[in-house]
């Protein structure tokens, strides 16, 4: 009897304890955000860019080596447009050379591939490099800064203004939390960077120069894949970073950090949370056909719209899915269509609120109408009309070449 109490005893506390968990990690949970000490943070859905977390995130910072995310962008898009190729042999200069801070020690002469200054700029976050290959790219590190500059206009980074391609201080370089995750945003949509940030080492110069990648979330915390750390001891400790951990991709920007490692204890965190909070759902899969447009002058009178690609969106895990889809088709397009051009748009609401618009595209080539096709699909009316004219027309011919004989 004894011992059966006692198990009872022992089966309540243990029951006790662990309906206890989920509350203590709340707690944990919410204080673990309230106690980050930076100067600004966001959290972003990197599909949608729903701010998921903040605090001070346009306030203009130094954003010290996360500015080399321009600088990758922009070499990225020039090797996506033959412009560049990652084989090119980039040759330092004796200002690129003199550069302080972080640095691979190149000589000036000496030549890398584009390849591999990337490699550079990504794991040791190469103030040398940086230079090199804005002067490879734009003639100087000038003219590449105002690529830059314009490029953050594009992308609406409207508290951002660029002085220099690697992010040593200087006066007038500033970013904000919002603008750092808008760029990350759209470098992983549109360029391969992750195949340079995720690399936790690496090395140059035949194997005689080794680097190891400063993110240490690469080692810490499942599905991180990048993106850029920066130090000054005007900026302090910075970190853009970002995970996917099954189809939902975060991406957190720390600026500001005083404590060595705070930097990443505090993405971890914003992490967390986004994790554990947030799910993401699929809508639609990929070649959903939506609906038709209707073509002018073509092959086909209707063309099928298509989602190109699977439809996901992000939600809280405690919502009971209130996301709800517009679509906004053509009332018609013109032939010849191509295969994958706009046809219109499905708008992705969560709570009444536009959460993230995706492209419907043509599902099929729909080829230009000849004069014989387009006399074809007339309808019937006309092609009678049209051969009654052409009849009149052959024998009024006729009858005056006889009265001309």
């Amino acid at each position: 009897m004894l011992h059966k109490s006692r198990f009872i005893c022992t089966l309540f506390l243990i029951v006790f304890s662990l309906t206890l968990i989920p509350a203590h990690i709340a707690i944990a949970d919410a204080t673990a955000i309230d106690d980050i000490s930076t100067k600004a943070y966001i959290l972003i859905d990197a599909d949608s860019g729903k701010v998921l977390k903040s605090r001070n995130a346009h306030q203009r910072l130094a954003p010290a080596s996360m500015t080399k995310l321009m600088t990758m962008l922009l070499a990225l898009e020039a090797i996506d447009e033959g412009t560049a190729h990652k084989t090119d042999q980039v040759t330092s200069s004796e200002y690129a050379a003199s550069m302080d801070g972080t640095r691979i020690y190149l000589e000036p002469g000496e030549m890398m591939t584009l390849d591999d200054m990337l490699k550079a700029m990504a794991l040791a976050s190469a103030n040398d490099a940086s230079v090199a290959v804005a002067e490879h790219l734009a003639g100087s590190e000038k003219a590449f800064v105002e690529q830059m500059n314009r490029k953050a206009q594009a992308l609406g980074m409207k508290d951002t203004c660029f002085k220099n391609v690697s992010g040593m201080p200087a006066e007038g370089h500033y970013s904000s939390a919002y603008d750092m995750a808008l760029l990350a945003k759209y470098t992983l949509a549109h360029t391969s960077i992750t195949d340079y940030t995720s690399l936790k080492q690496d090395a140059l110069r035949d194997g005689e120069f080794p680097m190891y990648n400063s993110n240490r979330l690469l080692w810490r915390y499942a599905g991180t894949d990048g993106l850029k750390t920066g130090y000054t001891s005007e900026a302090k400790n910075c970190l853009t970073a970002t995970a996917k951990r099954g189809k939902l991709r975060l991406i957190t920007v720390v600026m500001g950090c005083p404590f060595r490692g705070g930097h990443t204890q505090a993405a971890m965190s914003l992490l967390d949370y986004g994790f554990d909070h947030y799910s993401c759902k699929t809508l639609m899969a990929k070649s959903t056909v939506c609906g038709t447009v209707k073509v002018k002058g073509g092959t086909a009178k209707e063309v099928p719209a298509v989602v190109p690609d699977e439809v996901n969106a992000i939600c809280l895990n405690s919502s009971r899915g209130n996301l709800t889809r517009s679509q906004d088709l053509l009332p018609h397009v013109k032939a010849p269509v191509k295969s994958g051009q706009k046809v219109g748009e499905i708008l992705i609401f969560d709570e009444g609120k536009l959460l993230k618009r995706v492209d419907l595209r043509a599902g099929a080539d729909i080829p230009r109408l000849t004069l014989a096709g387009r006399i074809l699909h007339m309808p019937w009316g006309f092609k009678i009309l049209i051969i009654l004219i052409m009849t009149i027309t052959y024998l009024r011919h006729r009858n005056s070449s006889r009265d001309g004989s």
